[in-house]
């Protein structure tokens, strides 16, 4: 984008809403602690069961074998659900790594069971059950390392405007200098979190999400069923930061779990 002509007015300049005391719609439910989030939506006539997400202990291989018996036979257990035993699920448009389905082994913690239990604390305590034998496999997990193998993406890095190393060169005061920080994890007041219930073949999804559409598309695509039998529904996001554009784990396990368990389903992504 090039900002090579003088904007001239425009709304940001009118001075209707910069600088005015704007109240959001949202802002006195939040504030006062009315909103309702997705995790927190609750029908009393429902009986919901509560999802445990299982992740992977390794960051690159494969599942060689997963055993549930005793996560099966666990107090309170209804179901679990693999991703060996789902088999292979289709990645959505915005995806980069599959969020579920198959033996593959994309990234460290991926999660590769869920298990349904009549409260949280049993779900829990059976997710941690369960046994898995893996294929570990070598990965690249040095992104500076890596730096030098890095490829131009298609269609070019840049915008191709100018000559930014001539220009440098002529500048008569240049600062050049490498910057580092450590790994950050943003940590919304809202973590990822959704419910499913099914009604024949038509799925309801509460979740928090910044973007509906993209989300309804990309689950039907993972789920393998149609968009129009998906119904999305985020009434307030407690902060996304742009982490709940896309699909995330949580919406396809409490879909999974719910059509699995006959029952809607609640899986959240617990802080660690």
């Amino acid at each position: 984008m090039r900002f090579d002509t003088p904007a001239t007015t425009n709304p940001i300049d009118q001075g209707k809403v910069i600088g005015k005391p704007i109240t959001r719609i949202d802002g006195p439910l939040k504030t006062t602690g009315k909103a309702i989030y997705a995790y927190e939506w609750h029908d009393p006539n429902t009986r919901y069961a509560y999802g445990y997400i299982v992740g992977s202990a390794i960051a690159k291989g494969r599942i060689r074998s997963m055993d549930v018996a005793a996560a099966r036979n666990a107090p309170g257990v209804i179901a679990v659900v693999t991703s060996d035993g789902v088999g292979e699920l289709k990645k959505g448009k915005y995806n980069t790594a599959k969020l579920f389905g198959g033996t593959e082994i994309q990234d460290y913690h991926q999660a590769i069971a869920v298990v349904v239990a009549e409260t949280f604390e049993e779900a829990r305590a059976a997710a941690a059950l369960v046994k898995v034998d893996y294929a570990e496999e070598k990965g690249a997990f040095d992104l500076a390392a890596a730096k030098d193998s890095a490829v131009e993406p298609e269609g070019g890095g840049d915008s191709g405007a100018g000559d930014f190393d001539a220009a440098f060169e002529a500048a008569p005061v240049k600062l050049d200098q490498i910057y580092t920080t450590p790994d950050q994890s943003h940590a919304m007041m809202e973590p990822h979190a959704s419910i499913a219930a099914w009604n024949g073949d038509d799925l309801t999804v509460w979740t928090s999400s910044q973007m509906i559409d993209w989300w309804r598309t990309d689950l039907a695509t993972t789920l393998g069923i149609d968009k129009d039998k998906v119904h999305l529904m985020s009434p307030f996001i407690g902060g996304g930061f742009g982490v709940k554009l896309f699909l995330r784990a949580d919406a396809v396990l409490a879909a999974l779990a719910a059509r699995e368990a006959k029952r809607p389903v609640k899986v959240a992504l617990p802080r660690p």
